[in-house]
């Protein structure tokens, strides 16, 4: 019995693996790697319905025909295929190292799936887990002599994912290291078969190219920000963690000492490992830290794209630890408690490293509720329009059917103008500043577009661009109609910073003489509310605020926001002037923990009132007798007008 069940661990790990994945992704909210996942998902879930989505550039056609069948149980579905996929991989990846001579090669269901990145992106429905399982399949198969098998499938990479036309070339060479050259055309079965695929549907053979979805010969419009060369190096404590990078190094060191060695055998395994595993990884790395750093392609950064070689790096890891492990081989106990050791620091890290089960981000937390409110408003049966994906998917409608048209992705603010009446538009700051074009003061700038409500995350969070999140839903009014969406929207903010407020600690309506050092200071010629404001000049740098021991805040604000609320109104903008909005905590006298904004980079315009809000985490005190300061502060002795200051703490 006992060595049935080491015969046949092999096969009972991949069935724990699934059922443990399976159960993280069933309780999981959310999804790593963003809205992507529910772009792909909507691809495949509607592509039987309408079978052009299945050359969908973007979506990546093999992924779209892969993943269709399984999208149609939805995202946990999608999700579910790379899952398989993911243990699938593993499972190659084990054989890999059996017919490498890595041992134990049973550390490979390990080293692959909780690498913290492919742990992170396995349970989701984006493409890089696919690309991964076909790099792996098509190695196990050219190990495994079956040249032609091996060309064809890793023909179909560039299907899962466009940095497959970099790897081909990889695969050339190896055919040639060992004189396959018969199979080197079998490399381009994938190119042929989409390309005739295509062709028939666009009447256009060049499709591949004509309507390749990322920017090759210009800079992308949107994602056009260089980064460092080592951006993704510094990312490695996410992608591949402590453990698995210090057996990288060792598995580089293991390889090189093999590939000098004067066996035969050991040096032949030691050259596959260098040319089909450790080029291709290092190829890849190097490929999108040179994209990131020169701005091409539409390189963001993101760290998820590093998933598709993962395994690769796992084996070459694998290596480190098996070469370690033999090192001490001659004393049972050491060997055996440096490989639980290192196997449990591989299985804890990726728990550590990222939030398991995944919560929904604070952008997708937020359409949700703003989705969910939609559905329960009388504007539920309008046209819907929308820039994140995530909105027809909450609302469980079809983005891609037309006459009737249930809703549609908005493009471009030069089209604001063009929504039918009583049609809705459901913006954020994220999709909806960037890739659809409608920075939010053109939005708020349109008068024919009323906002109906706002949503903002429970906690602030800084968007892609650098803004806060927000999302804006607004109605299409007719002709003659018009609202001050901006008037609304600081109503909207008001009230939600009611609701979330639960102790003030300085209210100033500047209606009463004591409000202001003197009466002089109060003005009725410009009010937002009441009949007098606070008038900011040539004699005032300080405005009124508070400067309070941090003793006296309440114990329960640690680790709670501190916010400050007030409207302005600036004649004259004065972009030069740095006039600033600031919550200081400080230690005699020193700050340590400082916030501000700049009154005159707001872009709702001059003369008219602005509600201006900012906040702060209360930070650990270093002292009881540390002070909290809130004020503004007017260097350039700039005019303006304040009214009803106010500081809170939030829930």
């Amino acid at each position: 019995m006992t060595s049935f069940f080491r015969r046949r661990i092999h096969l009972g790990i991949p069935a724990l693996l699934l059922i443990l994945f399976a159960v993280l992704s069933l309780m999981s909210d959310g999804y790593f790697g963003g809205a992507d996942n529910i772009s792909h998902y909507l691809i495949s879930h509607f592509a039987f319905r309408y079978p052009p989505l299945f050359l969908n550039s973007w979506g990546r056609p093999l992924y779209t025909l892969v993943s269709a069948p399984f999208a149609q149980f939805g995202l946990q579905g999608a999700k579910l295929l790379n899952i398989i996929l993911g243990v699938w991989t593993a499972w190659f990846a084990f054989r890999i190292a059996r017919m490498l001579k890595i041992e134990p090669a049973m550390a490979a269901f390990a080293f692959v799936c909780f690498t913290p990145l492919y742990f992170a992106m396995m349970p989701t429905a984006l493409t890089e887990i696919l690309f991964s399982f076909i790099v792996i399949l098509s190695i196990f198969l050219f190990l495994k002599g079956r040249y032609v098998a091996s060309a064809i499938v890793i023909s179909l990479l560039p299907f899962a994912r466009a940095e497959g036309y970099v790897m081909l070339p990889l695969f050339l060479i190896a055919l040639l290291w060992v004189r396959q050259a018969r199979a080197i055309p079998f490399l381009a079965t994938g190119i042929i078969l989409f390309s005739i695929a295509g062709g028939f549907y666009y009447r256009d053979l060049l499709w591949l190219v004509n309507r390749f979805p990322y920017p090759v010969n210009y800079t992308h419009p949107i994602y056009n920000k260089a980064g460092s060369l080592w951006h993704f190096l510094g990312l490695r404590s996410f992608v591949i963690g402590l453990p698995l990078e210090i057996l990288f190094i060792a598995g580089m060191g293991a390889m090189l000492r093999d590939l000098l060695s004067r066996d035969h055998a050991i040096r032949k395994n030691a050259r596959m490992l260098a040319i089909l595993v450790f080029t291709p990884f290092v190829v890849y790395f190097a490929f999108h830290s040179f994209l990131f750093w020169k701005a091409l392609g539409g390189s963001m950064g993101l760290e998820r794209v590093m998933a598709a070689v993962l395994p690769l790096a796992a084996l070459i890891s694998l290596k480190g630890f098996s070469d370690l492990a033999a090192l001490l081989r001659k004393s049972g106990i050491l060997s055996g408690s440096f490989m639980v050791f290192v196997i449990g620091a591989v299985l804890v890290t990726p728990f550590i490293t990222y939030k398991t089960p995944c919560p929904l981000s604070p952008e997708e937390e937020t359409i949700r509720r703003a989705t969910a409110w939609l559905q329960a408003s009388p504007y539920a049966h309008r046209l819907i329009f929308y820039t994140d994906n995530n909105v027809p998917y909450y609302l469980k409608a079809d983005p891609y059917r037309k006459n009737p048209a249930e809703c549609s992705l908005f493009g471009d603010s030069k089209f604001l103008d063009t929504i039918p009446c009583g049609s809705v538009l459901v913006w954020d700051a994220h999709f909806g500043a960037n890739e659809s074009k409608i920075p939010l003061d053109s939005l708020l700038g349109k008068r024919h577009q009323k906002v109906i409500n706002y949503f903002r995350p429970a906690v602030p969070w800084i968007t892609f661009g650098g803004g806060w999140y927000d999302c804006y839903i607004t109605v299409a009014m007719g002709a003659g109609e018009v609202a001050d969406n901006r008037a609304i929207r600081d109503s909207l903010q008001e009230a939600l910073d009611a609701a979330s407020c639960y102790k003030t600690l300085y209210l100033n309506t500047f209606e009463n003489p004591g409000d202001a050092w003197d009466q002089s200071y109060l003005t009725a010629d410009t009010v937002h509310r009441g009949k007098k404001a606070y008038r900011m000049d040539s004699r005032t740098e300080y405005s009124p605020g508070i400067c309070h021991p941090v003793s006296t805040l309440p114990p329960e604000s640690d680790n709670q926001e501190l916010r400050v609320s007030l409207y302005v109104n600036i004649p004259v903008i004065g972009h030069d002037k740095n006039t600033l909005l600031v919550i200081s905590f400080e230690h005699r006298n020193k700050s340590y923990s400082y916030t501000a904004v700049k009154l005159n980079d707001r872009k709702e315009g001059a003369g008219r009132w602005n509600r201006v809000t900012i906040g702060t985490t209360v930070p650990k005190f270093l002292s009881p007798d540390d002070q909290v300061k809130v004020y503004i502060w007017n260097p350039g002795k700039q005019l303006f007008y304040i009214d009803d200051l106010r500081v809170y703490l939030t829930k």
